[in-house]
C-alpha cells in the first residue's frame, strides 16, 4: 500500500515537473523603440532597466534595426521578473553637442505615453512590470526633455 502511494506521488511529480529543456523561464523581456532629438540615433546609446526593489541595473547597447520600431531602431533587454524604470543614456553627450551631464537619463515616462507634445507636462518615469516568460512591448525610453 505504501509503495503504491509512493509510485502515485512520483507519477504526479513527474507530470507536474518540466522535462529536460522545458524549465520555466526565469526572465522576461523589455522591448521598445529608440529615439534621439536629432536626425539620427547615436550608435553608443545604452538602454537600461533599474529594478525598483533591488536597485540592480541591467543594460544593453545592442540596437535592433526593424520596421516594427519607430524610426526603425529598437532594443530588447532580458531581465528577471520585477518592476523596472527603463531609460536610455549616452556615455558622452557632449560628443553630440548636448549640454546635459553624462548621468542624464531619458526615461520611458508619462510624457512619452502622452505623445511627447507641449501639452504633456508629466515626466514621471513609468514602472514597467516584467513577468517571467513574457515580453513588455512598447517601452520607449524617449523622454529627452525632462
Amino acid at each position: 500500500m505504501i509503495v503504491g502511494r509512493f509510485c502515485l506521488i512520483w507519477v504526479i511529480f513527474l507530470l507536474l515537473s518540466p522535462g529536460p529543456g522545458l524549465a520555466a523561464p526565469q526572465t522576461g523581456v523589455i522591448e521598445g523603440s529608440l529615439s534621439y532629438p536629432s536626425e539620427f540615433i547615436p550608435d553608443d546609446m545604452t538602454i537600461c532597466a533599474e529594478n525598483q526593489a533591488t536597485k540592480k541595473i541591467y543594460c544593453t547597447n545592442k540596437h535592433l534595426k526593424a520596421r516594427k520600431y519607430r524610426y526603425e531602431v529598437g532594443y530588447k533587454l532580458t531581465v528577471p521578473p520585477g518592476d523596472y524604470h527603463v531609460y536610455a543614456q549616452l556615455p558622452d553627450p557632449a560628443r553630440y553637442g548636448a549640454t546635459y551631464p553624462k548621468d542624464y537619463r531619458a526615461y520611458y515616462s508619462e510624457f512619452v505615453k502622452c505623445g511627447m507634445s507641449v501639452e504633456c507636462q508629466d515626466h514621471t518615469p513609468i514602472v514597467v512590470q516584467v513577468k517571467s516568460g513574457e515580453t513588455a512591448k512598447g517601452i520607449d525610453p524617449q523622454d529627452w526633455y525632462n
